[in-house]
């Protein structure tokens, strides 16, 4: 062996004794307080009887004007009630005061806001909550009465699909109802994510906008829900059919294969002026682009789009198209570590990997994205690009679609039974449901927020805010969203059927002062979100402090939690399952680019049965997080350290991954102290404090092998392209593939157990376990690195509380 083998391996060695003998978190990390011990949460009144001196009682039945708040003579309205309380109290009573509303549907003509005059103290909050045992609802959407809903005109009942009978769907007047947002999609003519328009709620569910292929229908042997182009003709133009020359080599024409003449009835539709938008996968697979068409040539089997997609269409992994130069190749180099299995029973590898055990394979290669945008800038394509029709009367045909046609300014609707007995509203307000402005000490308890066009509840510049065991469900945006806030707690919420994000809180803290926020975000369910929009089940970002404990997430399209520019995030006992859903290149949870987003630490969460998803993803250069004791099943890679530095992983359990990857993707990609990925860190002034010092604790706290931390990142001889200080140790590997590791950087992967085949194990119900199977596992291996993991595994996911008694 080289000498510098011995150097490595002796370095290695030193600091992973160092990691594991340090136990204390630096003084701007995220609490360290073990969540078995609920004591660090903040307890909240959970009483089922008046628990404040003053108390105003609200029904949808009361009177703003006849009666004085009392439970005997309620108010009507939310804003009287806040009205009342700031024209009544200059000085809130000791106790505070508690607004009941009992159960009903409260509809706002506009979104309710709270402003630094409607705040509670320390002492004295305001309170808003359902009264026991019935439920408050609050929402901003416009009651739709089964009488506004007519027969199709003859022009609407022409283009109904073939195979419905056109007397089944209705049609709404939208302009003589007064609702607005009907011109079309805020985003354009190609848009990603400004959706905007108008939601229809039926029987408090929100209803599926029509799309074909029809989501539990594969095309061609696709996915479900999605087509197949066949190629592309230039940057803005596809084949559906025959034509294209895709890397598949399929081009049966699956758009008119069910007899329905779809592209002549499209063409004719598009051709009368009425909008036909498709979301696309046009040049990756994450975050689909919505397109206008422009035109449909039946003859030529094409699609042209009425704009040219970022990069033009045609996968960026394809090759490229006749006349444009192919772009060279930019990926990491990588060893791949083989391993052979032992002979003992359990067919245990102990063995550290060395260099020359190694072969070669590249595991990432993705091509740049070409410079400018022009008409000869696009692939040949993959044949497997994605893409559906969506928000189109033709394509209505199963009971609950319904599509917004602007030209008709009309909603269509395919009624699921008998439209006189249903209990219709549309979403069409364009801020949020409940919007809050510099206030503090409010608390919103047990209510159910819904049918707005945008976010549930937005909080923006406000702290010492509670949000606990309220439903927030069927909005057009998100369901919580938390900016420049701080010692706010959403805890045991249930946030589903959005458009968009589930919990979103950025600005939180300072992360310029190093102040943390102490804001906890803590068992909520958060599921079946992003039907509209991609996004996540919930998102931090440019945040310091935050805790993030007990949640479930779950059905998502594309990542289950991304945090990104942010520091001493602790993420511990989450559940996160049936991820990645429609998005590619996702992880479970997800960060990205950030050389000064250190202190991260994700323990004791199991992510599982997300097979399209990767388990925990530091993309492009994002570096300082600490992962341990979490459990990792059924998904694609475990572990991706794409390019940063100091990321390490250890003592975790790791089942049926395809493998983990640490690459040096930022040689190729010029990862250097002036790059994207270095910038947030300059902006922070590194070497003045409390940045200075923070780096010197961050260091001592992680084991890292250096005692100057932002120096050596910023330094070019330390080649901060390399991954250098990445770790991936002490950790059990149970039918996983190998480990993919750079050709470049000073990385250590060592320690690492194999067992090949979890069928001689006690593991399996580790993998997919449900909630009512009691885990445990008596693996002598799995617990020598994991010595808690019976305890830790039965803490994961919800518990109960005074807010989620089930």
């Amino acid at each position: 062996m080289k000498r510098g083998h011995y150097v490595l391996q002796l370095l290695c060695l030193m600091t992973s004794i160092l990691l594991l003998l340090s136990t204390s978190v630096p003084a701007h990390a995220a609490g360290s307080t073990s969540s078995a011990d609920q004591a660090g949460i903040d307890e909240l009144p959970s009483g089922l009887a008046p628990v404040t001196p003053v108390n105003i009682y609200l029904s949808p039945t009361g009177s703003d004007g006849l009666n004085n708040g009392t439970l005997e003579r309620p108010y009507r309205t939310l804003g009287k009630a806040r009205s009342v309380i700031r024209d009544t109290y200059s000085t809130l009573p000791e106790g505070g005061i508690t607004v009941w509303m009992r159960g009903g549907k409260y509809a706002l003509p506009a979104p309710l806001e709270f402003q630094e005059t409607d705040s509670g103290s320390e002492g004295s909050p305001v309170i808003y909550r359902s009264y026991p045992g019935e439920q408050a609802v609050i929402t901003t959407a416009k009651v739709i009465p089964s009488t506004a809903w007519n027969q199709l005109s003859p022009e609407a009942a022409a283009r109904v699909h073939p195979d419905v009978y056109a007397g089944d769907l209705r049609e709404l007047d939208l302009t003589a109802l007064g609702i607005r947002n009907i011109e079309g999609f805020p985003g354009g003519t190609t848009f990603i994510q400004e959706w905007g328009i108008p939601d229809l709620i039926v029987n408090g569910a929100r209803q599926p906008i029509s799309q074909w292929p029809n989501p539990n229908r594969g095309v061609g042997g696709g996915r479900p829900g999605w087509a197949t182009m066949n190629g592309s003709a230039n940057a803005q133009s596809f084949y559906y059919g025959p034509g294209g020359q895709p890397k598949d080599g399929i081009t049966t024409n699956d758009m008119d294969a069910d007899g329905t003449a779809r592209s002549i009835r499209w063409a004719n539709s598009v051709e009368q002026g009425h909008s036909l938008y498709l979301r696309g996968f046009w040049r990756t697979d994450f975050d689909p682009v919505m397109s206008k068409v422009q035109k449909i040539d039946a003859d030529r089997n094409l699609i042209r789009l009425l704009n040219v997609p970022e990069g033009g269409i045609g996968s960026k992994w394809s090759q490229a198209a006749p006349g444009v130069e192919e772009p060279p190749a930019s990926g990491p180099s990588v060893h791949l570590h083989p391993y052979a299995g032992s002979s003992n029973a359990q067919n245990v590898d102990n063995s550290v990997y060395r260099v020359q055990d190694s072969v070669y394979q590249d595991v990432y290669t993705e091509q740049p994205d070409p410079p400018t945008v022009t008409n000869q800038v696009y692939r040949v394509g993959t044949g497997k690009e994605e893409w559906q029709a969506v928000n189109l009367l033709d394509e209505i045909d199963l009971p609950g679609e319904w599509a917004l046609d602007f030209k008709d300014r009309k909603i269509y609707y395919y009624p699921n039974g008998d439209i006189a007995n249903q209990d219709i509203i549309v979403a069409d307000r364009s801020g949020p449901i409940i919007k809050m402005n510099d206030a503090t000490y409010i608390q919103f308890i047990g209510l159910t927020i819904e049918g707005g066009m945008n976010n549930g509840i937005e909080l923006k510049h406000s702290h010492h805010i509670t949000m606990a065991g309220n439903t927030i469900r069927n909005v057009g945006g998100g369901g919580i969203l938390d900016y420049y806030g701080h010692d706010n707690v959403i805890r045991s919420n249930d946030i589903y059927e959005t458009g968009s994000f589930g919990i979103s809180v950025g600005q939180a803290g300072d992360r310029m002062q190093l102040i943390p926020s102490h804001t906890q975000i803590v068992n909520n369910h958060i599921h079946d979100i992003g039907s509209l929009i991609h996004l996540e089940g919930m998102i931090i970002t440019e945040s310091i402090g935050v805790t993030i404990q007990h949640n479930l997430l779950h059905d998502m399209p594309k990542h289950g939690i991304r945090y990104a520019f942010s520091n001493d995030l602790l993420f511990e006992y989450n559940r996160v399952h049936h991820v990645s859903l429609i998005d590619g290149d996702a992880g479970a949870f997800y960060t990205a680019r950030d050389w000064s987003s250190y202190g991260n630490v994700l323990r004791y969460n199991h992510i599982d049965d997300s097979p399209r998803a990767n388990g925990f993803y530091a993309d492009d250069g994002d570096s300082g997080d600490t992962y341990y004791n979490n459990i990792i099943s059924d998904v694609s890679k475990a572990f991706i350290f794409g390019g940063g530095h100091y990321n390490q992983a250890y003592g975790n359990l790791i089942i049926n991954a395809a493998s983990v990857q640490i690459d040096d993707r930022g040689i190729q990609r010029n990862y250097t102290p002036d790059s994207e990925q270095a910038q947030p860190l300059l902006e922070k002034h590194p070497f003045a404090e409390p940045w200075k010092s923070y780096g010197t604790v961050l260091a001592t706290t992680y084991g890292y092998n250096t005692h100057n931390l932002w120096p050596d990142v910023l330094d070019p001889d330390w080649n901060p392209q390399y991954p250098n200080g990445s770790r991936f140790f002490d950790n059990i590997l149970v039918d996983t593939g190998p480990i993919a590791s750079p050709k470049k950087g000073v990385v250590m992967i060592a320690h690492n157990t194999r067992i090949n085949d979890i069928r001689l194990t006690d593991l399996q119900v580790f993998g997919k376990s449900p909630y009512n199977v009691q885990t445990y596992t008596r693996n002598a291996v799995v617990l020598s690195v994991f010595p808690d993991i019976n305890t830790t595994y039965s803490q994961i996911g919800l518990f109960k509380d005074a807010y989620r008694p089930n």
